[in-house]
């Protein structure tokens, strides 16, 4: 089956192209309202407004509405010219590895899930794109202060996944960023529900999703938290400050390194553990702090995030694995927001297992968004065949 294309299109349909983002599942992380028709049954994604909005509901600065909206318009026009590879479900592989590099990949994932929760130097892989000991802020002096990440950049990094990791690794160079390349837990390799157990995994009681993620936990969520954590993990065991987190499927704004040291300068003063460096707001902003700084409400996306450590110790101690929710969903809840039930109507119910210990702010515009087509390799949603709901695996399986 060919790689998809990002030229050459036929004519088609931008409704048709919207419908074949629905049908893949693929539309609970990219909501507009192009999309406007609602799914039946419990495990179907389901739609609403979101920042690219024509009739801003949120009442976001326009900038960011701006960004969301073409990065929107441009995934309508990228599944429209690659019509076919969508509809025939190309990208339940990435094309690049042979069946033998496949297993090969699977086997050594299925390995990694054990070592869980820590993050090994044969885990880490670093690449060296910048200065030997690079700051985002002009002053050293004052960087660690305001949450300069330094050389603390983790890119979380699935193993079959090569043309993410390609896509990452040019942003990085453009930008002259060095970062460590982390092979992420591979949820799909849970092969039965003692398995998850044994690692002290456990999701939210009764999880089911909510109202705008009608959809039950799927290895792939499981995976991503998972991954995630072990570098939380990996910032308290060796004391880092701050670490600038990007999953590899990001796109870096332009000038991302001048601006993010100049908008952490803008936060200087402010109290935060978590700053959103890409997001999608599903609420608007409760305050705006300065020009490109604010505390945001309800937010979807882990693209790209700063953590600090006193974050990463507070997820760690309050012991977040053994009652969680799909990632952004969970740092929502856990930094006080949606519990007017507006976007998530569980939040109420969650409450009571999700402690609230993050205090958030949100770079706007983000200047990190998701690449146009990455939501086709989507790691989370359920549009590869080895990724399932965790309730469906058996309780158990014969040991290997």
């Amino acid at each position: 089956m060919s790689a998809p294309r990002r030229v050459g299109a036929r004519k088609l349909s931008l409704s048709c192209a919207a419908a074949t983002l629905a049908s893949a599942g693929l539309v609970q992380r990219w909501r507009a309202p192009s999309f406007a028709a609602f799914w039946e049954g419990s495990r179907r994604p389901r739609v609403r407004l979101s920042a690219v909005s024509e009739d801003n509901l949120l009442g976001l600065d326009q900038d960011t509405v701006d960004l969301h909206r073409k990065y929107h318009d441009a995934t309508i026009t990228y599944t429209a010219m690659n019509i076919d590879w969508a509809q025939d479900k190309g990208y339940e592989n990435d094309g690049e590895l042979s069946e033998t590099e496949r297993d090969a990949v699977a086997r050594a994932a299925r390995a990694r899930l054990f070592r869980w929760p820590e993050l090994e130097d044969r885990d880490m892989h670093a690449v060296n794109f910048g200065p030997e000991r690079l700051r985002f802020c002009k002053s050293a002096d004052s960087a660690e202060a305001l949450g300069d990440p330094g050389q603390n950049v983790f890119v979380v990094s699935q193993m079959r996944r090569p043309s993410r990791l390609r896509h990452a690794l040019n942003e990085l160079y453009r930008e002259g960023i060095s970062a460590n390349i982390v092979d992420a837990v591979d949820g799909d390799g849970f092969r039965a529900q003692d398995e998850l157990e044994r690692l002290g995994i456990i999701p939210v009681p009764g999880y089911e999703g909510h109202k705008n993620h009608g959809i039950h936990l799927t290895t792939g969520e499981v995976g991503c938290f998972m991954s995630h954590f072990t570098i939380w993990h990996h910032m308290v065991k060796h004391n880092i400050p701050a670490a600038l987190i990007l999953e590899d499927d990001f796109d870096l704004q332009p000038d991302f390194a001048i601006k993010l040291g100049e908008y952490l300068e803008e936060a200087r003063g402010y109290d935060w553990n978590l700053l959103y460096v890409g997001r999608s707001p599903t609420e608007p902003d409760w305050t705006r702090l300065s020009q490109h700084v604010v505390e945001p409400g309800y937010t979807l996306w882990t693209v790209g995030y700063i953590m600090r450590l006193d974050g990463a110790k507070a997820l760690l101690d309050a012991r977040v694995e053994r009652a969680f929710a799909p990632l952004d969903d969970y740092f929502s809840v856990a930094a006080g927001r949606g519990f007017d039930c507006f976007y998530n109507d569980k939040v109420l119910e969650w409450k009571p297992y999700i402690p609230v210990l993050l205090r958030p702010m949100a770079l706007t515009p983000p200047l990190v968004m998701p690449y146009v087509g990455s939501m086709f390799l989507s790691d989370t949603a359920k549009v590869r065949a080895a990724t399932r709901y965790v309730e469906d695996l058996p309780v158990s399986v014969p040991d290997e």
